[in-house]
């Protein structure tokens, strides 16, 4: 993330790398994946969800001022958005389906004894997964409306992660989800474009953390979590100070 932001916000300062910022664009692919597996990994893990989304939400908001100093022309907290509104808006998705799961799931034992047909189970069944899954449209038509940081594809990307348990079956779905991001590439080549090499290499840089999760123990890292919510806005102000200054 920090390479990608350096290349982002001062280009000129890599004119000199080969592809120059570009370069540090593509090492940067590595990021969000990473991020998307470990929001979900997160919430099934967490025992307190509606906290871990009030500092998602909280950290939206705190970061949004030096977003937009670094990559807007103006402060706007309801358009062209971090990617803080990304997770919280996936993580909301996520929160909202176990919430309505479980209500949905409670009422049908109430019911129970009043079914008279397989297909009546079928039918309640069906209708929890229907009911639980219009949050993560809403989610996804906000992200949009935010123009967050990978739109309605972030939060889908983060509720996918969430919902597959089995582990390779999850990881065979972040590959799917990875090669999704940069689909253009492959559709303007079947349109007869050419497309620099530089943007080809966006696709093992996206897929990278496939490997890195297939390797992944499930057991929890090193206590830093402050340290990681807030580099996300340190570094950002500290690039723009570095503009200001030197450029």
């Amino acid at each position: 993330m920090l390479i990608d932001h350096a290349g982002a916000i001062m280009p000129e300062a890599f004119s000199f790398a080969p592809y120059g910022a570009n370069i540090f664009r593509v090492i940067g692919r590595v990021a969000f994946p990473i991020f998307v597996y470990l929001i979900a990994e997160g919430f099934r893990h967490t025992k307190s969800p509606w906290k871990f989304l009030v500092r998602l939400g909280a950290f939206a908001i705190i970061s949004e001022i030096p977003y937009d100093i670094a990559f807007n022309n103006g402060v706007n907290f309801l358009a062209n958005t971090n990617i803080f509104y990304t997770l919280f808006l996936g993580g909301t998705a996520i929160f909202a389906w176990e919430t309505l799961i479980k209500i949905e799931k409670d009422d049908n034992e109430h019911e129970e004894q009043h079914r008279a047909s397989k297909l009546r189970e079928v039918l309640a069944t069906a209708r929890i997964y229907i009911v639980a899954i219009v949050p993560l449209l809403g989610a996804m038509w906000l992200a949009e409306l935010l123009t967050a940081d990978y739109g309605a594809y972030g939060v889908l990307f983060i509720f996918i992660m969430y919902i597959i348990r089995p582990m390779k079956w999850r990881l065979a779905a972040m590959v799917v989800l990875c090669v999704w991001q940069h689909v253009w590439i492959l559709e303007h080549v079947f349109a007869g474009g050419y497309v620099p090499m530089i943007h080809w290499l966006m696709f093992p840089a996206t897929l990278l953390p496939v490997i890195l999760f297939a390797l992944y123990n499930g057991k929890r890292g090193p206590g830093l979590k402050w340290l990681f919510y807030l580099a996300y806005p340190v570094h950002l102000l500290i690039f723009v100070a570095i503009v200001f200054i030197f450029f």
